[in-house]
C-alpha cells in the first residue's frame, strides 16, 4: 500500500492514524479476546480454553469439491439445502473406518515428507507428557494413551523387535507421512481406551476423538520448533483439526460415562436463541493471548479485566463479519484499504492480489457462518449456497507462506457477501482494524520482540533459541492480528526485518538474526517476484535493505581500522549481509549514495596504508647504518609480504569493488618510489667508496625487488599505471658493475671455470685410478709377495699370464660424472652466451696501459707413437713402454699409459703445458718392470719456443732418441688470453682429456686379455690339435691280426712292405666353428661379465665411446697377428699359414658378431665395419704375396692414378 493511498483519505482519518501505544493495545486486545455469539453474554473459562487452545475455530472449513454435482437439472433449493445441511452436521464419524479415510494422504506416494527431526522432538514431548511433566496435557487419559503410544514407539524402534507394529514403524520412518503417524497413534490409542473399564458403551469413541485432537495439537506444537517444515504439512494438520472439531460439534455432546465430563474435552454450550453450541466469554486469567497482550503493555490484572469487559461491546461475530464485508466493499470501490489499483505497478499484479484477497476474505466469512449458523440468516441463499474449493488454511505463522488462497480456483460470490447488507458502506469503518494497520502491526512486532529479548536473559546458557526470537505465544498473537488487519505477507516479513535491523543497530540482537530475516525476504521474493508486490511494500523493503546496507557499510568501515591485522573472519558476517543485500537489486535506487560510501571505504584503506608505510619507513630509517640500501631492502620486503598476506586473506575484492591489495599498493608503491629517488645520491656515493659502504649486490637486489613491486602494482592496479624509469635510476650502478667486471672477468673465469674444472678432473681421475689400481695393505702385499715372484718367474720363462680385471659400477659412475660435467659446462657456456660476451669485450676493450703485461703461452703436446725401439736386454724381444715429459729442473709434467709387448707403441695422448718463456722439455721412454726399477729406453729433447710455434698451427716433431729409435710428437700453441672463450675452451679440453684418459685406462685393462687369448700361441694350439697322420702298415697289420685270430695263423704267408711313396701321409681335419670359437670362450666370458656392467651403469654416449674403443683395440690385436708393425728395419715375424689365416678371419667374424649382439649393442654395423675393418679383410687377398711384388703393384697403381 502506497503512502498516497493514505494521503487521499479525509483529515478525520489522518487524525485516527496517529496511533499511540494505548491505541495499539486496545486493538490488540480485540484480536486476543474471543468473539462472542451475543454481546451481552459473559465468557466462561471453558469457552476461553476452547478458542485459544483450538485456534482452528477461527479458520474456515475446507470442503471437498470432488464429486460435486454438475447436473443443471437439479432444483437450486435442493442444492442449497443439501449444502447447508452438510456444512452444519459435520463430516466425521466416530468409527475407525472414517478416521482412516480422514487421515488418508491426499497426495499418495508423491506427498511431502515431514522433517526427520520431528522424531526426536516428538520423543522428548511424549516422554514429558507420559511422566506428567507437561502441564498442558496432564489428565490421566492423555498420559495413559501417550504412554502406550510412546512405549510402542520404543519397542518398534529396536532392530530385533518382533512386535507387529515394528514393520509399521519402519514404514513410517521411511515414508515420513504425517497421516501414517496419526493412524499409528489412533491404533495404539484405540487399544488403550477400549480396555479402560471407566469408559462404558461408546464413551471410549468420544474420548478417542478428543485424544486424536490433542495429538494433532502436539504435532503442530512440535513442528513449530522445527525449521523448514513444508507448508502442506501444517495445512493438512489444520484441516484434520477442523474436521475433527466439526464432527465433535455435530454431536449433542461428549459422553461422560461414569466419570462425568471428560477432562480437557472441547466444551460446547447450548444457546437458547439458536439451539446451537457456541463458546462464551470469561475472565482474563483463562485467556493466554489476553494475558500476553497485558504483559506486552504492562497492564495489571484489574486493568486488563476492565479493558476486556469494555471491548466486549464491539467483539461480536456480527462486527467481525461486518469488517470483512467492509473489506469486500472497499476492494470493489477501489478504496485505499485493504488495497486498490494504484498500489500496484501492473494490472496483472493487481488482479493477482485482488483474486487472492477476495478468495481469502470470502473464506473467512464462510468459516464464521459455519461456526455460527445464525449469521447465515442475514445472508442471501445465493451466498450461502456457494462452496469454496479446498485450499490451504488461512491461519499460519506470522513468517509463513506468502500467498494465502493460492490454489483457490472455485467460484466465490464475493459480490453477494458485500451486498447482502445494504447498511455496510465502503470506507474505514472497522471494529477490529485500526486506522493505520501497518503502523500498529509494526509497533506490536517491536513490543513482542522486546519482551522476548527480556525473557531470553533468564534462560539457561545452553538452551537453544530460534534466530527469529519471537516466542510461540507472541507468534500466535501476531498471526491473528495480521489475519484480521489484512497485513500482507510481504509487509510482515519486511517489518520483522526492519525491527531486527534497528534492534541490531542498537546492539539488542545478535548479527545472526539479520541473515535469518534476509533469508525470509529472499524466499518471499523468490516465491513471488517483486513486480507482483504492492508498491508500498517494495518501497518499504528497499528502504530496509538500504538501511541494512548503510549499517553494515559503517561496520565494515570501523573494521578496516588496521588493514594489516584484519582477519577475514572479522568482516565475513558484514560482507555476507552486504552481498545478499547487493545481489537483491533493491538498493540500485541508492546507487549514488552507495558509491559515495564505498569510495569512503576505499579512501580509508588508502589512508591506513599510507600510515602503515610511513611508520615502517620511519622505523627503518631511524637505525644508523652505513649501508643505505638495507632500509630500502627491508622496506621492499615488508611491502611485498604485506601485499601477499592481504592477497591470501582476501583473494577477491570485497563487494566486487574494494580490492584491499590494490588499494594498499596504489598508495604505498608511489611513496616508496619517491623515497627511492631521494636516496639516489647517498646510494651512489656509498657504492663508489673504497671499500664500498653499499655493495653492488645489495643495489641489484634492490633493483629486483623494486621491479617485483612495480610488477605487482601493474597486476593489481591496472587503472593506475606508474611512469617510472627504473632502468635510468639503476644505470650508473650497471656501468659501475661493468667496469668492475671487466677488471675481474679474466681472473674470475680463469679461477672459477678453468681451474675449478681442472681440479675437478684431477679429483675424479684420482678416485678412478684408485679403483683401477687399488693399493694393497701390508698384509695383502705380504700375501701377494709369492704371487709376484711367481709372475716374475713366469715372465722370465716367457710364460706371462694376465689376471683379468673386473670393473665396478662406481668406476662407471665416475666416468659418467665427467661426461655430465661436460654437458653442464656446455649449458653454462650457452646460458652465459660466452661468444656474445667475448665479442662485446673485444668491441669495448679498454685502451692498453703503458705497463708491460706478462703473457703466458699454452702448449698442447700430443705424444703420438715411437718406432725402432730396442730392448735394453737382449733376452727380451718385447717392451712394455710408457713416456714421461719433464722440464729443465726434472719436474715431471706428464706421463702416458703403458703399451705392452710392442716395439713400436702408439699412445695418442695430449697434455697442456703453460709457460711464460721458452722451455726445454725431455721426453723419456721407459720399459715398465714388474720387479725393480724401470729401464730407460731412450731420451729426446723438445724446445718449446713461442717464436717457433707462434703461427698457432699443429707441428709434427720427430725426436731422435739418444740410443736407437725415435718418437713422434704433435705440438701446437695458443696464447693465454683474458677471454672467456679461452678459459672455457681450456675447461672443455680438461674434461675431454680426463674422459679420454679414463677410457684409455679401461682399454688398457681389457687389451692384455685380448692379446692373451688372440695371439699366435693360441693359433698354434688350434692347428696342432687338428694335425693327424695315417699309418697304412699299422692299420693293415691290425686288420690282418684280427683276421688271423679268427681263422688261424699261416706262417707261410709273408708280409709285403709298401713303397715309400704309397705310405700314409699326415692329414689335416677341417676345424669347425665351435672348435675355433672355443679358443675365445674365456675371452667372451670375461667380456660378458664386464660389458654387462658397462651396459647397466654407463650413460648411452659414454657406453658407445667405450665400446668403440674396445672394438678398435680388437682390430689392432687382429692386425698384429696378421702383419708386422710398420718400421724401417726388417721384421723377423713369420707369416701365418693358410689355415692360421682362416682361423684369424673366423675370429674376426666372431668378434664382429659379438660386438653387434644382433642389434642390441650401441654400435651399428657401419661403425663396426669401418675402414680399419675393411682394410683387414683386404689383407687376405695379398697375404701370400712377396714384399717386392706388393711394392711393384703399389708403384703401378700409383702410376696409373697419376696418369
Amino acid at each position: 500500500m502506497t503512502s498516497r493511498s493514505y494521503e487521499s483519505t479525509s483529515s478525520r482519518r489522518s487524525a485516527k492514524e496517529r496511533m499511540t501505544d494505548d491505541d495499539v493495545y486496545q486493538y490488540a486486545l480485540t484480536q486476543s479476546s474471543p468473539i462472542p455469539i451475543r454481546a451481552h453474554r459473559d465468557v466462561t473459562p471453558g469457552d476461553i480454553d476452547m478458542l485459544f487452545e483450538y485456534p482452528f475455530l477461527l479458520t474456515p472449513k475446507l470442503l471437498e469439491t470432488a464429486n460435486r454435482g454438475s447436473d443443471a437439472t437439479r432444483h437450486p433449493d435442493l442444492d442449497r439445502e443439501s449444502s447447508h445441511t452438510s456444512r452444519l452436521t459435520g463430516a466425521i464419524s466416530s468409527s475407525l473406518n472414517s478416521l482412516t479415510d480422514l487421515f488418508r494422504d491426499p497426495t499418495g506416494h508423491r506427498g511431502v515428507k515431514f522433517p526427520d527431526k520431528l522424531f526426536k522432538v516428538l520423543d522428548i514431548r511424549m516422554q514429558n507428557i507420559a511422566m506428567g511433566k507437561d502441564p498442558q496435557f496432564n489428565d490421566q487419559y492423555t498420559r495413559r494413551v501417550v504412554a502406550v503410544f510412546w512405549g510402542s514407539l520404543k519397542a518398534a524402534e529396536k532392530p530385533s523387535s518382533k512386535e507387529p507394529s515394528s514393520s509399521s514403524w519402519r514404514q513410517i520412518k521411511e515414508n515420513r507421512k504425517i497421516e501414517e503417524l496419526i493412524l499409528f497413534f489412533v491404533s495404539t490409542a484405540t487399544q488403550a481406551l477400549r480396555k479402560d473399564p471407566t469408559l462404558t458403551g461408546d464413551a471410549w469413541k468420544h474420548e478417542l476423538d478428543a485424544q486424536i485432537s490433542r495429538f494433532i495439537l502436539i504435532l503442530r506444537d512440535c513442528l513449530r520448533n522445527i525449521h523448514h517444515v513444508p507448508p502442506e504439512i501444517t495445512s493438512r494438520l489444520e484441516l484434520y483439526t477442523t474436521r475433527l472439531a466439526e464432527g465433535m460439534e455435530s454431536r449433542t455432546g461428549p459422553a461422560t460415562g461414569d466419570r462425568g465430563s471428560a477432562p480437557n474435552q472441547l466444551p460446547l454450550i447450548k444457546h437458547e436463541a439458536t439451539g446451537s453450541n457456541a463458546p462464551s466469554l470469561g475472565s482474563e486469567e483463562d485467556m493466554p493471548l489476553v494475558r500476553a497482550v497485558g504483559k506486552l503493555f504492562d497492564k495489571s490484572k484489574k486493568e486488563l479485566q476492565n479493558d476486556l469487559n469494555a471491548v466486549r461491546q464491539v467483539c461480536s461475530e456480527k462486527s467481525a463479519l461486518d469488517d470483512l464485508k467492509t473489506c469486500l466493499k472497499n476492494i470493489n470501490a477501489d478504496m485505499p484499504f485493504p488495497g486498490r489499483r494504484d498500489d500496484f505497478d501492473t494490472e496483472e499484479a493487481y488482479h493477482r492480489w485482488r483474486t487472492q484477497e477476495l478468495a481469502h476474505i470470502s473464506q473467512l466469512m464462510l468459516a464464521m457462518i459455519q461456526l455460527k449458523p445464525d449469521l447465515a440468516k442475514s445472508m442471501p441463499l445465493e451466498s450461502s449456497a456457494q462452496d469454496p474449493s479446498p485450499q490451504r488454511p488461512l491461519s499460519g505463522l506470522v513468517l509463513g507462506g506468502p500467498e494465502l488462497g493460492r490454489n483457490f480456483t472455485g467460484p466465490t460470490n464475493h459480490i453477494d457477501f458485500a451486498t447482502s447488507d445494504d447498511g455496510i458502506e465502503a470506507g474505514h469503518n472497522f471494529s477490529f482494524v485500526p486506522p493505520n494497520p501497518k503502523k500498529a502491526y509494526k509497533r506490536l512486532v517491536e513490543l513482542c520482540l522486546e519482551r522476548d529479548l527480556e525473557a531470553m536473559v533468564h534462560l539457561p546458557e545452553d538452551q537453544e533459541v530460534s534466530l527469529t526470537i519471537i516466542s510461540h505465544q507472541h507468534l500466535e498473537l501476531l498471526n491473528e492480528t495480521a489475519l484480521r488487519w489484512r497485513i500482507s505477507h510481504f509487509y510482515r516479513i519486511t517489518c520483522f526485518l526492519d525491527v531486527i535491523r534497528y534492534k541490531y543497530e542498537r546492539d539488542e540482537v545478535p548479527i545472526e538474526c539479520v541473515p535469518e530475516g534476509l533469508l525470509m525476504v529472499d524466499k518471499a521474493m523468490h516465491d513471488v517476484p517483486l513486480e507482483f508486490w504492492p508498491r508500498f511494500d517494495v518501497d518499504y523493503v528497499s528502504t530496509v535493505y538500504g538501511g541494512l546496507f548503510n549499517i553494515f557499510l559503517g561496520a565494515l568501515y570501523e573494521a578496516l581500522e588496521d588493514v594489516t591485522k584484519l582477519k577475514p573472519e572479522r568482516i565475513t558476517p558484514y560482507v555476507q549481509v552486504l552481498e545478499t543485500v547487493q545481489m537483491s537489486g533493491l538498493v540500485e535506487r541508492y546507487k549514488a549514495d552507495i558509491d559515495a560510501r564505498l569510495n569512503d571505504l576505499a579512501d580509508r584503506v588508502r589512508v591506513q596504508a599510507v600510515h602503515q608505510y610511513t611508520d615502517k619507513n620511519y622505523e627503518l630509517m631511524s637505525n644508523p647504518d652505513p649501508n643505505r640500501a638495507l632500509p630500502l631492502l627491508h622496506l621492499t620486503d615488508y611491502l611485498e609480504k604485506q601485499a601477499k598476506l592481504l592477497d591470501k586473506r582476501f583473494p577477491k575484492p570485497i563487494l566486487s569493488r574494494l580490492d584491499l591489495v590494490s588499494l594498499a599498493l596504489e598508495s604505498q608503491i608511489p611513496l616508496f618510489l619517491t623515497d627511492l629517488g631521494d636516496m639516489r645520491v647517498p646510494l651512489l656515493e656509498g657504492s663508489t667508496r673504497k671499500p664500498p659502504d653499499v655493495p653492488l649486490a645489495d643495489i641489484f637486489a634492490l633493483y629486483r625487488r623494486t621491479k617485483t613491486l612495480l610488477s605487482m602494482h601493474a597486476a593489481f592496479c591496472p587503472n593506475s599505471p606508474l611512469d617510472y624509469d627504473l632502468g635510468g635510476f639503476f644505470e650508473p650502478y650497471v656501468l659501475q658493475y661493468l667496469v668492475n667486471t671487466d677488471l675481474q672477468t679474466a681472473q674470475w673465469v680463469h679461477t672459477t671455470v678453468s681451474k675449478l674444472v681442472e681440479e675437478y678432473c684431477r679429483t675424479v681421475e684420482d678416485l678412478f685410478m684408485d679403483e683401477m689400481f687399488p693399493r694393497r695393505s701390508a698384509e695383502e702385499r705380504q700375501s701377494k709377495q709369492y704371487a709376484f715372484i711367481g709372475k716374475a718367474r713366469s715372465t722370465i720363462a716367457g710364460e706371462r699370464k694376465v689376471d683379468p680385471f673386473t670393473f665396478t659400477p662406481s668406476s662407471c659412475v665416475k666416468l659418467n660424472n665427467i661426461e655430465a660435467a661436460r654437458s653442464l659446462l656446455d649449458k653454462l657456456y650457452a646460458r652465459i652466451d660466452v661468444d656474445t660476451i667475448s665479442r662485446t669485450l673485444d668491441d669495448h676493450a679498454s685502451p692498453l696501459s703503458d705497463e708491460p703485461k706478462k703473457q703466458r703461452f699454452l702448449f698442447t703436446v700430443k705424444i703420438v707413437q715411437a718406432e725402432s725401439l730396442v730392448p735394453p736386454d737382449s733376452s727380451s724381444s718385447k717392451l712394455d713402454s710408457f713416456v714421461t715429459l719433464s722440464d729443465e729442473k726434472g719436474i715431471r709434467l706428464a706421463k702416458t699409459r703403458t703399451i705392452y709387448e710392442n716395439l713400436s707403441p702408439r699412445w695418442d695422448e695430449a697434455f697442456d703445458i703453460s709457460v711464460e718463456n721458452s722451455l726445454w722439455v725431455m721426453a723419456s721412454i721407459r720399459d715398465r718392470a714388474v720387479i725393480g726399477k724401470h729401464d730407460t729406453i731412450g731420451r729426446g729433447y723438445l724446445f718449446l719456443d713461442p717464436k717457433r710455434f707462434g703461427d698457432y698451427l699443429a707441428h709434427e716433431v720427430w725426436l731422435d732418441l739418444d740410443t736407437t729409435g725415435r718418437i713422434l710428437l704433435r705440438v701446437s700453441m695458443e696464447g693465454e688470453k683474458d677471454d672467456p672463450q679461452f678459459f672455457f675452451g681450456r675447461a672443455f679440453r680438461s674434461l675431454k682429456r680426463a674422459e679420454s684418459d679414463m677410457i684409455r685406462v679401461i682399454i688398457d685393462k681389457v687389451a692384455p686379455l685380448l692379446r692373451q687369448h688372440i695371439n699366435r700361441a693360441a693359433l698354434a694350439a688350434l692347428v696342432k690339435s687338428t694335425t693327424t697322420s695315417y699309418d697304412y702298415n699299422k692299420a693293415l697289420a691290425g686288420m690282418t691280426g684280427l683276421y688271423r685270430s679268427a681263422i688261424g695263423a699261416d706262417k707261410a704267408d709273408a708280409l709285403i712292405p709298401l713303397p715309400r711313396q704309397e705310405k700314409g701321409k699326415p692329414r689335416f681335419q677341417a676345424l669347425t666353428d665351435e672348435e675355433i670359437e672355443s679358443a675365445l670362450t674365456p675371452l667372451f666370458d670375461y667380456l660378458d661379465a664386464n660389458l654387462q656392467t658397462f651396459n647397466n651403469h654407463l650413460s648411452e654416449a659414454t657406453k658407445a665411446t667405450v665400446m668403440a674403443k674396445i672394438w678398435k683395440e680388437m682390430l689392432a690385436t687382429i692386425e698384429d697377428l696378421l702383419v708386422p708393425p710398420l718400421a724401417n728395419a726388417p721384421s723377423d715375424m713369420k707369416p701365418l699359414t693358410d689355415k692360421e689365416v682362416d682361423i684369424v678371419f673366423t675370429w674376426l667374424k666372431f668378434l664382429n658378431n659379438y660386438m653387434y649382439a644382433e642389434g642390441a649393442s650401441p654400435l651399428t654395423q657401419e661403425q663396426l665395419q669401418n675402414q680399419k675393418y675393411r682394410d683387414l679383410l683386404s689383407i687376405r687377398l695379398y697375404y701370400d704375396w712377396h714384399t717386392w711384388v706388393i711394392s711393384f703393384e703399389m708403384r703401378q697403381s700409383r702410376d696409373r692414378d697419376a696418369f
